[in-house]
């Protein structure tokens, strides 16, 4: 009475159970995403068996083959039969051990899912065992199963992957970028283990070798070579419950991704968004947005305050108790990148580091940068110098008195000087270009320099009002102007490098400057390939001439990398990257201390084909017409 009464009728067959094979195929899109995917859980699942020596063999970035050898304590055939089975798995026997996992993996799903995919061949043996097992696998059916001859450990073969799931194969992207993300896999699996020997060969050649160490941060140094590991400084912090260690990056070194930001959480390579914020939280007062420090946290933490089942590929996790971790973190990090010391033999000056992080690096302190820095900086005439001494404005309100002009800052500005029909601190109105004829769109056309206001704006008169100007925007707004003009041009200046300085970049960056190779050097870079993701940088562009090579190639690959497309669009197209140069090449507003370069900076800045704002889209002045402030203080007219 209460419901709809049913009978054989009514049923259409429109629901029914699923074939094991489609089940399997619909668990491996959340388990396996690509070539990368298939090498973590291989990987993670060596590691749990115990092996101290893992090597893996690429074939076409890992499409058409995918292969992990270890030495750890291999199965028998009904255990290997079985592994390939859904939710079978060793390491799980009730819910609650989901509350204390210690090891990779846990589900038992990676093998059925991979095997359901692929052309699949394991071959594994217990030590002592007179013979092993061989299991053929063919798009989740099982070809054969038979005796093998094989030492100890586990061979797990993974052939054409995606070859019975057209949709799916097409996604996968080209050989070079899905080498990229499995090389990254492979270091992310060897941090976790640095006393397990991996080895990586990619289509037949030897690609990377990492022997078995003691030190997270030689690993490091072993996978991305000394200029990040010179830069690293060790974290120690704890609350009692959490404990923060590893080795993090302290500026000017930094990059414009966080591929260098790894977190090893209960010894497994995770992330939280929780984890970001407090990264973002530490380096804040020391890097500038969009930069990122190498960082190499391992954090510990009692297995039941931490939840790994929430992701299908284990890349992140959740805090039960999220505002602790952060706390934690956030002054681990503090501590190291603020608290002095040495680091890659050097003293670290932490005040200096503060003081020019901002620029990423680059600057006047040049010779002081971890990346190519020393003895070569000094042959090619780039010696460090003294930070450049800025006043701190009074107190109160009112125009500060101007300090002594400062010879780094007229440096820094590179405005050539023009015609200065000017009277210092004249009350009449003064011209702007003098008697030449004007060459943009000025503001203004005659203007009276009243004097500085705070920590670096300049305030001028105008017959329209009065004008606050920041310099440092102007500044980028001169210097972004001439740059892409001469780009425009097709004659962007280069500056060659005697001697070239190597820069060892990730296989993502490889990939986008040996794409974007023409380009570069149409704007001035001059690169060779120097075997695998190592290029000699033989020239920079002028503009940039001063900045560490290693470094200054990099953040062109990031900006290729970011902005995912090729540059045939024009000059155009690298507008943005040359707004973000001129960003950190522009005069400090503090340091603009005298009057003659304010007249020249005004003077270049009328110049311009766009005065009124930075390329990054800040304001470079702002007017407060005389109506404005009449209404304010309740005049009329």
């Amino acid at each position: 009475m209460g419901g709809r009464m049913t009978n054989e009728n009514d049923r259409d067959g429109r629901i029914r159970l699923l074939p094991d094979a489609v089940i399997n195929q619909i668990a491996a899109g959340e388990v396996v995403e690509r070539p990368a995917s298939v090498l973590r859980e291989l990987l993670d699942n060596a590691l749990d068996a115990g092996a101290k020596h893992i090597a893996v063999e690429i074939v076409d970035g890992g499409r058409r083959l995918v292969r992990v050898t270890d030495d750890g304590k291999g199965m028998g055939r009904e255990d290997a039969l079985l592994s390939i089975e859904r939710h079978a798995t060793s390491k799980l026997r009730e819910l609650s051990d989901l509350d204390r996992i210690e090891t990779m993996g846990f589900r038992g799903e990676a093998l059925a899912a991979i095997s359901a995919v692929s052309q699949f061949t394991m071959t594994t043996n217990r030590a002592g065992e007179a013979a092993g097992t061989e299991l053929v696998v063919f798009g989740g059916r099982v070809q054969e199963v038979r005796d093998a001859g094989a030492p100890s450990g586990t061979d797990i073969a993974v052939r054409n992957l995606f070859f019975n799931v057209p949709a799916r194969k097409k996604f996968m992207r080209s050989a070079q970028t899905e080498y990229a993300h499995v090389r990254q896999q492979f270091f992310l699996s060897a941090l976790t283990r640095p006393d397990v020997e991996f080895t990586l060969r990619a289509d037949d050649e030897e690609s990377c070798r990492l022997p078995a160490t003691d030190s997270l941060r030689e690993r490091v140094r072993d996978f991305h070579g000394g200029a990040v590991a010179e830069a690293l400084r060790e974290v120690s912090h704890g609350d009692g419950v959490t404990e923060v260690g590893g080795w993090a990056g302290a500026p000017p070194y930094s990059r414009g991704d966080r591929e260098l930001q790894v977190a090893l959480i209960n010894g497994r390579a995770s992330w939280s968004p929780i984890l970001g914020y407090a990264v973002n939280m530490a380096y804040r007062d020391v890097l500038p947005a969009g930069r990122y420090a190498p960082l190499f946290l391992t954090i510990s933490l009692p297995q039941n305050l931490v939840d790994v089942n929430v992701h299908p590929a284990k890349k992140e996790v959740r805090f039960r108790r999220p505002t602790e971790v952060r706390d934690v973190v956030v002054e681990a990090i503090r501590q190291a990148v603020k608290g002095g010391g040495a680091i890659g033999g050097r003293k670290y000056n932490a005040q200096f580091t503060m003081q020019n992080a901002q620029w990423g690096g680059r600057g006047e302190h040049k010779g002081a940068s971890p990346v190519g820095g020393g003895e070569e900086d000094k042959g090619r005439g780039r010696a460090p110098e003294p930070p450049v001494a800025t006043a701190k404005p009074e107190a109160g309100f009112g125009l500060q008195a101007m300090p002594p002009p400062v010879r780094a800052v007229q440096r820094e500005l590179e405005l050539k000087p023009g015609p200065l029909d000017y009277a210092a601190g004249a009350g009449k109105a003064e011209k702007l270009d003098g008697s030449s004829e004007k060459k943009g769109a000025s503001p203004w056309t005659e203007y009276r320099l009243l004097g500085r206001l705070g920590e670096g704006y300049w305030v001028l008169e105008i017959p329209e009002g009065m004008v606050v100007l920041d310099p440092r925007a102007a500044h980028e707004r001169v210097l972004y102007e001439r740059w892409m003009a001469s780009i425009k041009q097709g004659a962007a200046p280069r500056q060659g490098l005697l001697p070239p300085v190597m820069a060892q970049l990730s296989p993502l960056q490889s990939n986008a400057v040996r794409r974007s190779k023409q380009w570069l050097e149409e704007w001035g870079y001059g690169v060779a390939e120097f075997g695998r993701d190592a290029w000699m940088v033989e020239a920079l562009p002028s503009w940039i001439s001063d900045e560490e090579p290693a470094a200054a190639l990099s953040e062109a690959a990031d900006w290729l990398l970011q902005n995912g497309r090729t540059p045939s669009a024009g000059p155009e197209w690298l507008s943005g990257f040359v707004a973000g140069a001129v960003g950190r090449r522009a005069v400090r507003s503090r340091e603009v201390n005298d009057e003659a370069t304010v007249r020249r900076l005004v003077e270049e800045l009328s110049k311009t084909e766009m005065p009124y704002a930075s390329p990054r889209g800040k304001p470079t002045m702002i007017l407060t017409p005389w109506r404005e402030l009449n209404r304010k203080f309740g005049r009329e007219g």
